[in-house]
């Protein structure tokens, strides 16, 4: 059913017309006057979204006919291809109904109903979503995936987030020992549109203002249009480039509650690499003391790039500022079963443990980490606090004294480039002067 995920083939064909527009638009609301190649892409978007919804027609006549006098496993696979085709053109309602039809069929699914939850979440009905996550789980219930769905929507009964807890906890405790080294895990997403097609915001210009509200609503014939009316009237000093600019100004001068400020004012006209500001948001309030801030935006940039470990960690981190331990310990497994080699990922589990008390858990951690990178020299001084409390002074004098030595070596690397980055910076300043003089 995963593999099914992208839709029929003119649904994907379709799609990735669309995907591709987007694309260009995004390259558009770079530059800094509106682009007259604008319409002919939004056009394009048009043209594209209309051959996917005759698509779409074909293939609800097609299901309408097969229907009839269709075996049960036939109609389960007839309602999840009408379902999974209105789920990418972001027809969320219509997504759920088939979903649930297919469902009725075949109740066991965990797949299906992991795809049910995120088309409700995509709807704005987060309740039913997590009773949809508390379903998927009970249907696999030692599948990790399920597991981190459930605990981080705060769904099911206490009884089921302690199991889906302690599934975590063996996933790790596998991870940790290098007895499970690939990545295990996918977390899905909704829609057409991912977040992560950039790695910075893409955001508008006045002329796209209007098209990247409507892109994000999955209105796609209206963004198709928009370009081709009369453009927005927005004033260049309220534009949603402008809100962003001020933002990374009043940042980098540590006006940090102003730089919330307008990074949030950003993000409604930011079409995507929007997980990268609630990034910033997120570090900005810890910085401003709100680590409830903090975890509210890092929790959006995670549903964003789910697949990101370096979000998870950042997410953890905010979660351990405000004492939620077993919080925490899920995003940063969440991190290892997309990348089982994230280093930061078990040093922030050691120091998690260390602070907790639990030594003996710390040592094992910080010791995974070090396996995987043992110049990263900081990490010993964590395992050697460790390795003093549990009473092995040996090991633990072993580990400062290898701390120390790394970080004099470290410190003396750094001396040596900045000391030749400074030479050769006067010795191109007396070349320049050298053939000045003999002008």
């Amino acid at each position: 059913m995963l593999v099914m995920a992208s839709g029929p083939p003119l649904a994907r064909a379709q799609s990735d017309a669309v995907l591709q527009a987007v694309r260009e638009l995004a390259v558009i609301a770079t530059q800094p006057e509106p682009d007259r190649h604008a319409v002919g892409i939004a056009q394009r978007v048009g043209a594209a979204v209309r051959e996917w919804d005759r698509g779409i027609t074909s293939l609800e006549d097609r299901v309408d006919r097969e229907l009839a006098g269709a075996s049960d496993a036939r109609a389960y696979q007839l309602h999840l291809e009408l379902g999974m085709a209105y789920r990418g053109r972001g027809r969320w309602r219509d997504a759920v109904r088939e979903f649930d039809a297919a469902a009725a069929l075949r109740p066991g699914g965990s797949d299906l109903q992991t795809l049910r939850a995120l088309a409700l979440e995509a709807a704005g009905r987060f309740e039913d979503a997590a009773k949809s996550f508390r379903l998927a789980w009970r249907f696999a219930p030692r599948n990790p995936v399920t597991a981190y769905s459930l605990l981080q929507r705060g769904a099911g009964e206490p009884s089921d987030r302690m199991a889906a807890h302690a599934v975590l906890a063996d996933v790790y405790s596998r991870l940790v020992r290098g007895t499970q080294t690939t990545p295990s895990a996918v977390f899905p997403i909704s829609g057409i549109l991912p977040d992560t097609l950039a790695r910075t915001p893409v955001i508008a210009n006045p002329m796209l203002a209007d098209v990247f509200v409507m892109l994000h609503a999955y209105k796609l014939s209206d963004a198709s249009a928009a370009p081709t009316r009369a453009p927005a009237t927005v004033r260049d000093s309220d534009s949603a480039r402008a809100h962003f600019n001020r933002g990374k100004s009043h940042e980098q001068a540590n006006r940090v509650g102003d730089a919330r400020r307008e990074y949030e004012a950003a993000l409604s006209g930011t079409l995507i690499g929007r997980h990268v500001l609630y990034v910033a948001l997120g570090r900005l309030a810890l910085v401003d003391g709100d680590p409830a801030g903090a975890v509210d935006a890092l929790m959006h940039a995670v549903r964003l790039a789910p697949n990101d470990p370096a979000i998870h960690t950042e997410l953890a981190g905010a979660y351990a500022v405000q004492g939620l331990v077993d919080e925490a310990f899920r995003e940063l497994v969440a991190a290892l079963l997309i990348d089982p080699g994230d280093v930061h990922a078990y040093a922030a589990v050691g120091q998690l443990r260390l602070d907790a008390g639990a030594d003996e858990e710390a040592v094992v951690a910080f010791s995974r980490a070090l396996e995987l990178m043992p110049e990263r020299y900081e990490m010993r001084f964590g395992l050697a606090t460790a390795l003093t409390r549990l009473g092995r002074t040996s090991e633990a004098a072993r580990q400062l004294e290898r701390f120390e030595r790394d970080r004099i070596e470290t410190e003396e690397q750094r001396r040596r480039e900045i000391a030749k980055d400074v030479e050769q910076q006067e010795s191109m300043r007396s070349g320049a002067r050298t053939q000045d003089g003999g002008r």
